[in-house]
């Protein structure tokens, strides 16, 4: 008799619980975005991307984007940056967005709008690292603080 009261009593529990854990999983899923500068960002699965930013095919756990996108995205600056075929020694300044994106910049050149500096610059490779040990969560700021995108 115990056992089978132990059994409705768990039985109970699943169903209580059951649909918020899996609702709980779904807000948990996202997706790997880019942009024309094939910068990478990690969007919600249930979201559509914004504007300027297209869903890769990648998508899962924040933790899984993340790994994808510290496996591919190992150059870190803007693409038109990257064409430029700027000399090896060219000094970097880590650039932040409104939405806490993080990028590299030359230092010799003008920021575009909507980017400023950090205080972090130097070579390319410990610019790359650097923004790999701040940028922890690389969901843009509005969706991490439940907040609209602010359009520029």
């Amino acid at each position: 008799m115990k056992t089978c009261s132990a059994f409705l009593a768990l039985f109970a529990i699943i169903l209580t619980v059951g649909p918020n854990v899996a609702t709980a999983q779904h807000q948990d899923k996202y997706k790997v975005v880019i942009n024309h500068e094939e910068q990478y960002s990690v969007w919600p699965s249930n979201k559509k991307p914004a504007k300027g930013w297209k869903a890769t095919d990648i998508s899962g756990t924040q933790a899984k984007c993340q790994d994808y996108i510290k496996e591919v995205w190992t150059d870190m600056r803007p693409l038109s940056i990257q064409e430029m075929n700027l000399p090896v020694d060219t000094e970097y300044s880590v650039v932040v967005n409104h939405e806490e994106q993080y990028s590299i910049w030359p230092r010799k050149l003008a920021l575009p709008d909507g980017w400023k500096p950090t205080d972090f610059h130097g070579a390319r490779y410990p610019c790359v690292k650097y923004i790999r040990e701040v940028w922890t969560d690389m969901r843009p700021l509005s969706m991490r603080k439940g907040r609209k995108s602010r359009k520029h």
